[in-house]
């Protein structure tokens, strides 16, 4: 079913730094799509991140949080500063195949979350002119 699918989504990161490192725990804007815990983040070129280990809204643990609010996310394996910077531009790393499968599902998808997924494949055939075709 399309809810076991990799959401799109888009963030942004602020400024707010809880902590740097192991893990790196930073706040971030969401722009569009929903975020949730699990999944795996890449940047503006493509390239890989990390996978989101938590999400804090409020000074509480959530497993999502949608479009227009500001979280705190945690990676375990990044430092904020070196793989991530202040308003830096993240988005949800989706595969092919589950690009493919929301694509043939869009009428379930808000248009901002078809706007990004179009932006993801843009970004992913950069370097893989076939990717989700």
């Amino acid at each position: 079913s399309i809810s076991e699918l990799a959401k799109p989504c888009k963030l942004k990161v602020l400024q707010f730094v809880f902590h740097q490192s192991k893990p790196a725990i930073f706040g971030v804007h969401i722009e569009a799509g929903t975020v949730y815990s699990g999944i795996e983040l890449m940047n503006s070129d493509g390239k890989k991140i990390d996978k989101l280990k938590a999400i804090q809204h409020e000074n509480k643990n959530v497993d999502k949080a949608e479009k227009g609010k500001d979280v705190a996310i945690s990676l375990p394996n990044i430092t904020y500063g070196r793989q991530i910077r202040k308003n830096e531009v993240l988005y949800s790393n989706i595969s092919p195949e589950d690009f493919i499968r929301l694509r043939e599902n869009k009428k379930y998808l808000s248009s901002d979350e078809i706007s990004i997924l179009q932006e993801i494949a843009e970004i992913k055939r950069k370097e893989n002119p076939t990717w989700g075709i």
